[in-house]
């Protein structure tokens, strides 16, 4: 529709400014309502130069009105109907004055339109304002009634807005015209009208963008002749102040309280060196380019980067796997995404710097037009100098590691940057700019090419998906079993909880006492190591076991990587399946590293059953729940375009636009839309799984991700929630690691309550392990140079028949015993089908190799060996707990 092609164009690009500054302050201040106000603050000092130039417009305007009045005056006493309009026309035309320029006047007014549409369709809906409270106000997701009278509610907010705006305009229509007064004052009962019944959130913020224009307007019209110095003066101590709250009480993420306090930092010396930075260009000779040419270097180069960011890069993304990004929610083709980014882009980075463009001096003018080929050449560079290795984007735009560069890494791209930048300045100095625009313009060409090609290329593949595509498998009507267990058979199961930490367990069964009934007959080994403290290194040892540690794989140095970790995952479903059991698995890491179907490892064993179900329920769940959060689609729409922003990025700045996966966005319902992927699973393992009578045995491999997609879920149950108001009485009750594990624990017992049940807990052998353990220090801490819980992963098994209370057992364990726990007892003298070495634990005898330096993304799958660093690695042996225990690999 052409009122949303407007609004992605010229309104989208203010909402997201306003809501990166939302996002950013909610990591600070953790306080919606000081969000608030620092949204203000901060939309307003970036629109004062806007209203530094309406307001000259405005003033220019009115004297030109004063100028032009008594001629006027006298030509419309002395002529009337069609003969007053050919005088006041050619009036206009000797003095170069169309009347159309009388909306100047109105200037300051239309700036302020987009930021209010933008507010409003923003803030008025925003989920973190509902039921926040600050200050007086109970609620800034609703009306602020402060009042009642007679039972009629009455807000007080708007009237308290209205009247600051009422003083705001007195004090700036002071010796203007009666009509300027009425326009103001005018102004001032709409916005009373609009936003009377609005969310106080949204008023708050309206009122504080009135005071601002108060102070403003009282500024302007003071005469001190040290009021400039005070105002900077009085900036300058605001950011200083700032950072000491950044770095001297702020206790959030350090790399965040770096960032923000150096912005902050500069931002308070920048002013008083404009001084300099004036004297200093007035000495440098600036080329007498037509303005022409000057636009020309400056529109083709913001082009460019709008190719770049809106089509190139998504379309490099979307490119690598078209099939995935097909069929999403009600968008078939993923050509869709690759439009919308485009759009949006569009509005990013060539609507608003046109508009500013044309706003501005000559001298500014020439500015953008350094700054458009600056911009664009330092983006290619970060491109393909320094693209970062950030392992697997799953669909929702999230990376399964850390993103994380080192001080040195970030100083030598932007040393690189300030090198590749001084050669583009010296070209348009030295009056080279044709050099200048030939190279941006072959730039464009080059980036549109690729972007078609790409486009192409998706088109193709999704044709071909097309011809075959029926019901999206994600799209399900009703849940039906998947996973079989037998009353007269023996039962294996053996669930991989992604990232689940050990270390909880006491804390959660503490907390849920309920759970000591429902885990009857389970060891948990607190003393539990992992090999590696992510996914990629840490899973193979848990299904293949100590053949398959990164040491061990790394010796067998002719075979690829790929093939070593499919054949862990291979190991127990062949094994089992080989001696008659019927296997089903399901979610399994990285098969074949991801390249091609990822089921395709298991096609040759016609007895191993192999699914995914991880995001398959969550949308029946949603819907059986009344439960609404952002779909992937959306999550696309809105995260793909700071995908593009954030490659184009220095290192420096890559951490906080990414933020955790958040992408400068408020990060609750993106997290909740990840955790329920798996958490649905879990909710509905009773209605996924079917008792039989047959006498077959069974065996369930899965993996879940609940613990690894963290939101704060509803205590006590630990139930997602749209707001959560009990977040639980453990210690870690404000960590959603925590929550997450503990809503995992918890649906996984009731599960075992539905086993029980039905008859089959007791015939049933469950082994609860975790790949890993989580890269904070929560509960184990040592003098270390890493946390410790990253290596402890949970594990928790329950053998046949087992019975009696939950007990611990402070056992020497490795995740690498899970295969051998699994099939000990059912299968005689396990072989590993590969190499033919018995399945054993006998490696632990000995001190054990951790991959502390392991890589944290999925390999080359071609290489044949892990990097590893022995200089940071480890041996730990015994008890992982006593520092002691551990030592250097290289000593």
């Amino acid at each position: 529709m052409p009122t949303d092609f407007l609004y992605t164009i010229v309104i989208y690009p203010i909402v997201q400014i306003i809501e990166v500054v939302f996002s950013f302050s909610q990591k600070v201040f953790k306080e919606p309502g000081i969000s608030l106000l620092v949204i203000s603050l901060v939309v307003n000092m970036l629109c004062l130069p806007l209203y530094d130039v309406a307001e000259k417009r405005q003033v220019a305007e009115r004297n030109l009105q004063k100028k032009f009045k008594l001629k006027i005056d006298k030509i419309k006493n002395a002529f009337k109907g069609d003969e007053q309009y050919m005088i006041l026309s050619t009036f206009y035309r000797q003095n170069q004055y169309h009347p159309i320029y009388a909306l100047r006047s109105s200037f300051g007014l239309l700036i302020q339109i987009p930021f209010f549409i933008a507010a409003y369709s923003y803030l008025s809906h925003l989920e973190a304002l509902k039921e926040a409270h600050f200050l007086f106000f109970r609620d800034l997701g609703k009306p602020d009634g402060l009042l009642s009278l007679s039972g009629i509610s009455i807000n007080v907010l708007p009237v308290l807005m209205t009247l600051i705006n009422t003083i705001s305009g007195f004090v700036y229509t002071r010796g203007l015209l009666f009509r300027d007064k009425i326009q103001v004052y005018g102004i001032a009962v709409i916005f009373l009208l609009l936003l009377y019944n609005s969310p106080a959130g949204l008023v708050i913020y309206w009122t504080m963008n009135n005071i601002f224009s108060l102070l403003k307007n009282l500024y302007y019209s003071i005469s001190f002749k040290y009021k400039n110095k005070l105002l900077i003066g009085a900036f300058t101590i605001s950011c200083v102040f700032i950072s000491y709250y950044m770095m001297g009480i702020y206790r959030g993420d350090y790399h965040l309280r770096v960032l923000c306090t150096t912005v902050f930092l500069f931002m308070g010396i920048l002013p008083w060196l404009f001084p300099l930075l004036k004297r200093f260009m007035h000495k440098i000779p600036t080329p007498a380019y037509s303005g022409k040419n000057v636009f020309l270097a400056f529109i083709i180069s913001f082009l460019a980067i709008w190719f770049i960011i809106g089509l190139f890069l998504p379309s490099m993304l979307i490119g690598s796997s078209p099939q995935e990004f097909s069929y999403i929610d009600s968008y078939s083709s993923p050509l869709f995404f690759i439009g919308n980014t485009a759009l949006q882009a569009f509005g990013f980075f060539v609507f608003w710097p046109v508009c500013l463009y044309f706003l501005f001096s000559n001298k500014v003018k020439t500015a953008f037009s350094v700054l458009g080929p600056v911009i664009l050449v330092c983006g290619i560079c970060n491109i393909f100098l320094f693209p970062g290795n950030y392992g697997i984007i799953t669909l929702e735009l999230v990376y399964n590691i850390d993103i994380n560069h080192k001080l040195m890494q970030s100083l030598v791209n932007l040393g690189v940057l300030a090198f590749i930048a001084i050669p583009v300045c010296i070209l348009y100095f030295s009056k080279k700019l044709n050099i200048l625009i030939l190279v941006v313009f072959v730039s464009i060409f080059s980036f549109f090419g690729v972007s078609a090609y790409n486009m192409i290329l998706i088109q193709r593949e999704f044709n071909k998906l097309e011809a075959y595509h029926a019901p999206s498998r994600n799209q399900i009507s009703s849940i039906d079993p998947v996973f079989q267990l037998s009353r007269n058979g023996m039962n294996t199961v053996v669930i991989m909880l992604d990232r689940a930490l050990g270390a909880f367990i006491p804390f959660i069964f503490e907390e849920s006492p309920e759970l000591n009934r429902m885990y009857t007959g389970f060891t948990w080994y607190p003393n539990t190591v992992s090999f590696n403290g992510f996914t990629a290194l840490g899973a193979p040892p848990l299904f293949g076991g100590y053949e398959y540690t990164p040491l061990e794989i790394n010796k067998r140095d002719t075979e690829t990587l790929a093939n070593k970790h499919n054949e862990a995952l291979l190991l127990m479903p062949r094994i089992f399946a080989d001696a008659g059991f019927l296997v089903t698995v399901s979610d399994q890491p990285y098969p074949n590293y991801n390249q091609g179907d990822p089921l395709a490892i298991y096609n040759s064993w016609p007895g191993i059953k192999a699914m995914n179900t991880d995001s398959r329920y969550s949308a029946f769940w949603m819907k059986e729940h009344d439960f609404h959060v952002p779909t992937t689609g959306t999550i696309l729409k809105r995260n793909l375009i700071w995908y593009s922003i954030f490659k184009t990025a220095p290192l420096a700045f890559r951490r906080g636009i990414y933020l955790q996966g958040d992408w400068c966005a408020p990060g609750l319902f993106r997290k909740m839309n990840l955790t329920l992927n798996g958490y649905a699973v879990l909710d509905y393992m009773s209605r996924l799984t079917a008792v039989t009578d047959k006498e077959q045995n069974t065996a369930l491999i899965m993996v879940n991700n609940t613990t690894h997609e963290a939101s704060f879920l509803q205590a006590p149950d630990f139930r997602p929630a749209l707001t959560v108001t009990n977040f639980g009485t453990s210690p870690f009750a404000k960590e959603v690691a925590y929550h997450v594990n503990s809503a995992s624990i918890k649906r996984l017992g009731e599960w075992f309550d539905f086993l029980k049940a039905e008859g089959v807990y007791d015939n049933t052998r469950i082994v609860l392990a975790a790949d890993h353990g989580i890269t904070t220090t929560f509960v184990t801490k040592t003098n270390l140079p890493f946390p410790v819980d990253n290596f402890n992963p949970l594990l928790m098994v329950k053998d046949f028949n087992a019975a009696g209370d939950f007990k611990t057992d402070m056992t020497f364990m490795s995740n690498a015993d899970v295969p051998f726990l699994a099939l000990s007892g059912q299968i005689e003298n396990p072989i590993n089908p590969f190499t033919d070495k018995p399945v054993t634990a006998d490696l632990k005898n000995e001190p054990l190799y951790i991959a502390v330096s392991g890589y944290t993304a999925i390999e080359n799958p071609r290489q044949t060996q892990f990097t590893l660093n022995p200089q940071k690695d480890y041996y730990v042996h015994d008890n992982i707990f006593d520092q002691n225990n551990w030592s250097k690999a290289d000593k």
